[in-house]
């Protein structure tokens, strides 16, 4: 265990801790833009800068990757740190006007304009890189990519072509701070060909990477409700059969057997590839199926090689 002061306040955490995890832990609140749980600690945003005094010296840094240290001070709301923050808030405002997060925090900082003139087309994106960070770390499909420098950096897809690699999973939307990430699921896409516009199905579209992948539609309720490469990488990824993705979360249920229709033959067992389901012996000929919850993977092969329907 760590302590140090945040506030004036003495702060015990777990050795490893960073500021802002501190911080958060009692209550004190960190701005932040690029910050994600899930994510490690990247500093782009600058928006979480805390004020540090260590051996007789203040320093300026960001919270979200500040390693808690034995007898710091740390200061979240000092005139050095809120200084700074309402430059950051100016700068990213001068970039990117329209959004409304940025609005907020300005409001809340007492920033009324941009520090820098406005750009005539403002962009929404505000490079602080979570869509990026979540598709190589988390998603590990490595589909978009930062590209060029200083005023010129953007975050693109490959070549700012189409992004084969993207499985169009919208995690990039849903980290995206700002909105710049959009996901779109369609109920009828329309594909131009030579000889007419084909329908193509309901489809989930993400405009930003140029990239287009069908939905796959619930076979139990007839829902579109995940991009089919989406659901072939993750049964890749955990070896899962590939009826397993048949159906939509809500009607995906554990097998259940009906005892009275149960004959006790085992077929169920025999045809159960991960041995979720074995015959429960009463004693005598008194045997029925049961099924293991911990290990089934509610594929319901089992359902389909049942005689007598007791599985449903």
């Amino acid at each position: 265990m760590v302590s140090f002061k945040i506030n004036d306040k003495k702060v015990t955490v777990e050795a490893g801790s960073t500021v802002l995890q501190a911080a958060r832990a009692i209550g004190v609140e960190i701005p932040t833009l690029c910050s994600n749980e899930a994510l490690e600690p990247y500093g782009a945003c600058r928006l979480c800068v805390v004020e540090i005094e260590q051996n007789g010296k203040a320093t300026l840094e960001s919270a979200c990757t500040r390693k808690v240290e034995e007898g710091l001070a740390v200061k979240t709301d000092s005139p050095l740190v809120m200084a700074r923050r309402k430059l950051v808030v100016e700068l990213l405002l001068a970039r990117s006007p329209e959004v409304a997060v940025l609005q907020e925090l300005a409001t809340q900082l007492g920033v009324e304009r941009a520090s820098l003139p406005e750009v005539e087309i403002g962009d929404d994106c505000i490079l602080c890189g979570l869509c990026v960070r979540a598709c190589n770390e988390v998603v590990g499909a490595k589909a978009i990519e930062f590209a060029g420098a200083g005023l010129d950096k953007v975050v693109t897809s490959p070549l700012n072509k189409t992004a084969e690699a993207c499985i169009a999973c919208g995690s990039c939307a849903f980290v995206c701070p700002t909105g710049a990430v959009k996901k779109l699921d369609l109920e009828l896409a329309a594909k131009p060909s030579i000889a007419a516009s084909k329908e193509a199905g309901p489809t989930r579209e993400i405009a930003k990477w140029q990239v287009e992948h069908k939905l796959q539609v619930c076979v139990k309720c007839g829902n579109p409700y995940a991009p089919i490469p989406q659901l072939e990488s993750i049964k890749k990824q955990f070896y899962m059969l590939p009826q397993t993705t048949d159906l939509c979360p809500t009607c995906t249920e554990y097998p259940k057997i009906d005892e009275e229709k149960c004959l006790g033959c085992g077929s169920c067992a025999e045809s159960c590839p991960i041995g979720a389901l074995e015959l429960d012996d009463r004693g005598g000929y008194d045997k029925k199926s049961k099924v293991y919850e911990q290990n089934c993977m509610a594929c319901h092969t089992c359902e389909g090689k049942c005689p007598v329907h007791a599985i449903s």
